[in-house]
């Protein structure tokens, strides 16, 4: 199985962002990464300018949580992977998300096998839609502002600001989307005919979600519900936060070692970060690709 994974790092942070982009590449899969620090992102640029399965995002080069540039810059990701599809006449397997100090929890082995027993089919996880959610709908209707703020998901003064202000703009404007709009999980593992469904119809994203609070949770799944015939699995397998699940609308929270110890069939934690949870970094980081004796001898060697 060949991998394209589509990866957000917002931390400044050079050993930890080269060690989880080597783990992907020794494995045998791509990476396509948005750095939102310029000058991390010029450094890893210059590491990696020798390796063709490293891209870095250029055309959109960061991204936040809760804003349109989340979807939007996975989108111009999938993008860039069909660009390298197309010039070496291959097609990934799947494409798959990982934001902020997001790791695989499983051997590249395992993570193969049960991208095979998807039998070609989608996965991400719908909670709701629309049709059904009268909430969901109330919340579609607004206009949410300051999200492209660095700190609006920590600033209770920021969100309070776009609170106000979508309060004043909503009894003069309210947005109206004609398809069902789908509330889902942020991340999805994705066939090439979705991803490339995706790409197509780019300007859908920005014409419809601009301005929504989380556009993240909404985009995806109803793109993909409107645009892709493939079939999708409805699965959980993202660790994340204290419930183990991801919570709508709000950060994702780091996870501690007993919850990654205890993770059932998850196959991917987040937040996973060595500067907020040295313990779990230590533990998870090369789950994916395990140093071998042979890697060791071979960086003795290179050492000496």
């Amino acid at each position: 199985m060949r991998i394209a994974y589509l990866m957000l790092y917002t931390e400044k942070n050079y050993e930890e962002i080269t060690e989880n982009i080597d783990k992907i590449l020794d494995a045998g899969d791509d990476v396509y990464i948005m750095i939102n620090n310029d000058d991390l992102r010029d450094e890893v640029f210059l590491a990696y300018a020798d390796e063709p399965r490293c891209n870095i995002s250029t055309v959109q080069s960061a991204a936040l949580p809760a804003d349109l540039s989340m979807p939007r810059g996975f989108i111009c990701q999938i993008e860039d992977a069909l660009k390298i599809e197309e010039e070496y006449e291959f097609e990934y397997d799947y494409f798959i998300n990982l934001t902020d100090g997001m790791i695989p929890l499983v051997h590249k082995n395992e993570m193969d096998s049960f991208l095979e027993s998807l039998n070609h089919k989608d996965l991400y996880y719908v909670q709701s839609n629309t049709d059904i959610d009268s909430e969901l709908k109330e919340r579609i209707q607004n206009y949410a502002f300051f999200t492209n703020s660095f700190d609006f998901q920590k600033s209770k003064m920021i969100r309070g600001m776009n609170s106000m202000t979508a309060g004043i703009v909503k009894q003069f404007k309210k947005r109206n989307i004609e398809d069902t709009v789908y509330l889902t999980y942020p991340w999805f593992i994705l066939t090439h005919e979705s991803a490339l469904a995706l790409a197509d119809n780019k300007v859908y994203c920005s014409s419809n979600f601009s301005m929504c609070l989380y556009p993240e949770e909404l985009c995806f799944g109803t793109m993909l519900q409107k645009y892709s015939s493939v079939e999708h699995i409805n699965k959980d397998i993202w660790l994340t936060g204290k419930t183990n699940s991801y919570q709508f609308m709000q950060p994702v929270q780091d996870i501690s070692l007993e919850q990654v110890n205890n993770r059932g069939e998850k196959l991917f934690a987040a937040k996973v970060h060595s500067s907020t949870n040295l313990d779990v970094y230590q533990e998870v980081f090369d789950l994916y690709w395990p140093i071998t004796e042979e890697d060791m001898k071979e960086g003795a060697v290179t050492n000496s």
